[in-house]
């Protein structure tokens, strides 16, 4: 019946509202579209605000993701913290450990001084693996800020979508009261 198209970002958004269940408002929306130009109004402001909702829930998704990034990166540089901690010797060695690997692994994450992760490593190696870590972490928190922004975005456009459907109806209050007074 109708497509919204949206860019949002890298982010590009369709919703086709014939693709819709059809239950009793859709029904209602279908029947505005075809018999009056208010109607067709108010039904597109809907579409609208359809489009923002699930936009500002995919970047809501998207929020909740990457704190848990930045969550987890955080834990594993507190691993390596209390490493740091044990050392008291400049010239020792800790290893570390399985999950910070794994985990350093599985995200990309490396350090381009210490060549051999898996080994014994000095204390500056220790250190540098948890800047590496609190720098990957500090990221994902800086594009849940960015986002922040980018959803407080969404929801001002979303309310302007709603002031506009209210000032839809509202002109069609108006116009069906003149139509009624002239009537009588």
């Amino acid at each position: 019946m109708s497509e919204i198209n949206t860019q949002a970002g890298v982010n590009s958004v369709s919703v086709n509202t014939s693709e819709l269940p059809a239950d009793d408002n859709n029904d209602y929306l279908r029947a505005a579209r075809n018999y009056s130009i208010m109607g067709q109004a108010i039904a597109t402001m809907e579409d609208i605000m359809l489009l923002f909702t699930e936009l500002a829930n995919a970047k809501f998704d998207q929020m909740s993701k990457k704190m848990e990034v930045s969550r987890d990166a955080q834990d594993m540089a507190n691993k390596v913290e209390a490493l740091l901690a044990d050392i008291t010797d400049p010239k020792a060695t800790k290893k570390l450990p399985q999950d910070v690997l794994d985990y350093m692994k599985a995200n990309g994450i490396s350090v381009d001084s210490v060549e051999n992760l898996g080994g014994d490593l000095k204390k500056d190696a220790l250190t540098a693996v948890k800047s590496a870590l609190e720098s990957f972490s500090g990221r994902a928190s800086d594009f849940v800020q960015q986002s922040q922004l980018k959803l407080q975005q969404l929801m001002q456009n979303f309310n302007t979508a709603v002031t506009m459907a209210n000032s839809v109806q509202s002109m069609n209050a108006e116009s069906t009261k003149s139509i009624a007074q002239a009537i009588r």
